[in-house]
């Protein structure tokens, strides 16, 4: 009887990354880990990960080091219309260059029918601009979680970007029963920047966010429950 218990235990193992697991020991595990090393544990031990990337300036650093471990692994985002030349340009160089497995998903509204129907970009911590966040981005955002099921999302986070941030881990709970992933969070944005330099990256240095509007704001992605 003791044999077939232990024999079950063995065949369906638990999985590491679910609402229930004990993150504080994986951060406290992994607080001095190199970024490739939180990398690989959490490739390993994924079930379904994705990456979600803005492919904001740095962001290459963080899609170079997952598709090393991961080459095939589904990289999400958000098309919500705004985006600079420059930005769409960069995309289309790193899916050559990278083969990145791109998932690309829009708002039902494109940028030209938001603007016919409700005007500019609203201004910031109004009702408006909660409306028109939702709208680019949170909403696309969620169907693709709905749609890809991940256990594991992975994200280039750094907890130097703002407070809340801050505030967060190498591992923490994240929307759709998924744990966020973060294995540059405790690098500073220089040691990005050498990262970038260091492997040659192409970078993306005329960025807009129309959900954020500035740099320390966060744009909803990581307060969704």
């Amino acid at each position: 009887m003791g044999n077939a218990s232990s024999n079950a235990v063995r065949a369906y193992p638990q999985r590491t990354f679910h609402h229930g697991a004990d993150l504080e020991a994986l951060n406290q595990q992994f607080q001095g880990a190199k970024p490739s090393e939180i990398m690989r544990f959490t490739i390993e031990h994924a079930e379904n990960p994705v990456v979600f990337t803005n492919f904001r300036p740095l962001a290459v650093a963080f899609l170079h080091l997952v598709t090393q471990a991961k080459p095939d692994i589904p990289v999400i985002w958000v098309d919500h219309g705004y985006n600079t030349p420059e930005t769409y340009r960069h995309i289309d160089r790193l899916v050559k260059e990278f083969n990145l497995n791109l998932f690309t998903y829009t708002p039902k509204v494109s940028a030209a029918h938001y603007k016919a129907v409700y005007g500019e970009i609203p201004p910031l911590d109004t009702p408006a601009h909660d409306f028109f966040s939702r709208t680019v981005k949170l909403e696309p955002f969620n169907r693709a979680m709905e749609e890809l099921k991940p256990d594991v999302w992975m994200n280039g986070i750094r907890h130097d970007q703002n407070a809340h941030r801050k505030s967060l881990n190498i591992f923490t709970t994240g929307s759709h029963g998924t744990i966020r992933v973060a294995p540059m969070f405790h690098l500073k944005e220089i040691d990005v920047e050498e990262y970038v330099y260091q492997h040659d990256l192409p970078d993306n240095d005329v960025y807009f966010d129309p959900t954020k509007g500035e740099e320390h704001r966060e744009c909803g992605l990581l307060l969704e429950k």
